[in-house]
């Protein structure tokens, strides 16, 4: 495509943002550059930096969690500087994370004050954000971390509350600095600030996982401000002596009309982090739902209105038992049950070095430098590239992608399209069929065909990979014959066989997912089966040794999550117990559900069968217990299927 189309995709694509949502050029350039450099942008005229199109990005509402991110060595190397910082942040190791964000301040420009450039003012908000997050932990003052605060914000958001919210263009990561200045200052801010940014979030059109990051913050630290709690320092654990579990103040009391509101935006909240699989705030927002519904209960109870305080109750003990459940399982695995970080707003996904994955692809695929640089550039030039000794143009790299079987696209989801509509599509196809709805799903996949351009071969793999999804879940594709039909749509883009042989690998998110359901159709007491589950576990110990599964986490929860179940099977339980533990911490670390409750169960089954056979188990664990906190857990994920498994097992076992 080369760097010319790549600049007028990303400009098209903006400008197409910015006008279906009615957004001025003036309003989403604001703080970040000039109208008129936007326009250059837009008309593909000018190339923005990677940082300044992220904010723009971002400001436009584009967040997907399953993008690939192919980069230079320089820029990965920059991204694995912040990756390291938020990964000890997120793992509550104020120390080491301190250490490596000063050595970040001392390589990157900006970061120290000077802030002449847009990049260096991004930089220095991306800094000043995680001092305070550090400071936070280490227990500075409410004064310090709202200075930091307050400037971070300003480097994009000048004329805060000089004009209203509603005039602005705001990305989430600006809205959570802005929660997060006001919850810091003196008296904990200003009530109508929190209303106004409530009112902005509801306005904003962000889609199911952009609202998870950042109304629920907003509902839990209005409740703080009017509970009287808003000058806690950021950061501070909430977890003092005699505190009801997530509460505010115990005994405290809000007005009627007050509770009323807020009860109503409590519920929203949790709904919309039930509905994106997370967990942001969950385990307050809980405690803040028991603490009104109480109060309500008692103004009925004193109205004689005994029915309808009656009617409460489910609601009330629903909100405790899921506050035991979060609770046990972040207290277990050494987790704090409070959300004292804002990272998961900074991690980005799916990111790979260009360097790296040609060099690993190549030999992958059995190519030698000769073979993969002919006609595209020189054998040094290939050479320069995969030692990172050298950055190519941007027309070499697709050339080596496009002959190594991979999207010419640097920064993609599964589907290549410029189709916003399609990737919401796809989104909804992939539940339908999780949730084997098949006739909506059918309708969904139509609907999706016609929208994106099927020449491309990774787009190709992807539709007729769920074509070949929407057979098995119909029960007319199975055994065998699913294995050879989803062979051919892997081998579209590379050689099965690639896969098997001993080596580095890289495989995109598709080709991963085509090997998982070819799995499926596998002899599972056979050598190719076994040999797939080693090369999976190959690929993944990188990202486990350098800290960088929370990056990968929605391939790895999928991968991981089933070669650990079939290590259990086989009856290798340490071996299934190391992946059951690792996604569970990962998931309460990074606050998302998906993949708790299974993680729980392989760990219980495991246990299970250890103990028929006369196995010495190290943790003693209660099987009914753990498959009580199981069903709690897809209880609360909205995972229907297995709500009645686990109420299956619990009957089975124990009448109930």
């Amino acid at each position: 495509m080369g760097e010319r189309e790549s600049r007028k995709r990303f400009g098209a694509s903006i400008r197409g943002l910015r006008r279906k949502k009615g957004f001025s050029q003036e309003q989403v350039s604001a703080g970040l550059c000039t109208a008129q450099e936007l326009s250059y942008f837009e008309k593909g005229e000018r190339t923005a930096p990677n940082l300044l199109q992220d904010a723009l990005q971002e400001r436009l509402g584009v967040g997907a969690e399953d993008y690939e991110h192919y980069l230079d060595y320089p820029e990965y190397e920059h991204w694995e500087a912040r990756q390291g910082i938020l990964h000890f942040i997120t793992w509550d190791e104020p120390g080491r994370a301190a250490g490596l964000l000063e050595a970040y301040r001392a390589k990157y420009p900006g970061c120290s004050g000077d802030c002449s450039k847009v990049t260096e003012r991004l930089e220095r908000q991306f800094y000043l954000a995680m001092l305070a997050l550090i400071r936070g932990r280490e227990g500075a003052k409410r004064e310090e971390l709202y200075g930091i605060l307050e400037e971070a914000i300003r480097l994009t958001v000048p004329t805060l509350w000089r004009e209203p919210l509603g005039d602005m263009v705001l990305s989430i990561k600006e809205l959570n600095l802005i929660l997060e200045a006001e919850h810091c200052r003196e008296d904990g801010g200003e009530e109508g600030h929190y209303r106004e940014i409530l009112a902005y979030i509801e306005s904003s059109g962000l889609d199911g996982i952009g609202m998870a990051k950042i109304y629920p913050k907003a509902v839990w630290f209005l409740w703080n401000f009017l509970c009287g709690r808003g000058t806690r320092p950021m950061g501070r654990a909430q977890d003092q002596e005699g505190e009801a579990s997530g509460s505010c103040v115990s005994g405290l009391r809000v007005s009627g009309l007050q509770a009323s509101g807020l009860l109503v935006s409590c519920n929203r909240a949790i709904e919309i982090l039930r509905n994106a699989s997370r967990m942001y705030y969950l385990w307050e927002l809980l405690g803040m739902r028991r603490m009104l519904l109480e109060q309500q209960m008692e103004v009925l109870l004193e109205q004689g209105e005994g029915r309808k305080a009656d009617a409460l109750q489910p609601m009330y003990r629903e909100s405790g038992d899921w506050i035991w459940a979060l609770e046990s399982a972040y207290a277990e695995f050494g987790v704090p049950r409070e959300t004292f970080e804002y990272c998961y707003l900074y991690v980005e996904k799916g990111v790979f070095c260009i360097s790296d994955v040609v060099r690993i692809r190549r030999k992958m695929l059995g190519l030698s430098v000769a073979e993969l640089s002919s006609g595209i550039c020189t054998e040094r030039t290939l050479r320069r590239l995969e030692n990172r000794q050298s950055t190519s143009q941007r027309a070499i790299v697709e050339a080596f992608f496009e002959r190594l079987g991979l999207s010419t696209e640097m920064t993609r989801t599964e589907l290549v399209t410029e189709s916003p509509e399609a990737r919401q599509l796809m989104e909804r196809l992939r539940d339908c069929i999780n949730d084997y709805r098949e006739e909506d799903a059918a309708r969904l996949y139509a609907q999706v065909r016609e929208l994106v351009p099927a020449e491309l071969k990774t787009n190709q793999q992807v539709l007729l990979h769920k074509e070949a999804n929407l057979r098995q879940i119909g029960r007319k594709l199975e055994g065998r014959e699913c294995y050879e039909t989803v062979r051919d749509i892997l081998e579209i883009t590379m050689p099965y066989e690639s896969f098997l042989k001993e080596g580095e690998k890289y495989l995109t998110y598709e080709e991963q997912s085509c090997i998982q359901t070819m799995m499926m159709g596998m002899e599972k007491d056979g050598e190719e089966f076994l040999t797939s589950m080693e090369r999976f576990e190959e690929m993944y110990r990188p990202f486990e040794e350098k800290k960088l599964v929370e990056t990968v986490n929605i391939m790895y929860e999928y991968v991981m999550r089933n070669v650990g179940s079939e290590w259990g099977n086989m009856g290798e339980y340490d071996r299934s117990d190391k992946y059951n533990r690792i996604i569970a911490e990962v998931c309460l670390r990074t606050r998302r559900m998906n993949a708790i409750e299974r993680a729980l169960y392989g760990r219980c089954w495991n246990y299970g069968e250890r103990r028929q056979k006369g196995i010495l188990c190290s943790n003693l664990l209660d099987e009914k217990m753990e498959l009580e906190r199981c069903l709690l857990f897809s209880r609360m994920d909205k995972q229907k299927h297995s709500e009645q498994f686990y109420q299956k097992k619990l009957k089975e076992k124990w009448g109930g």
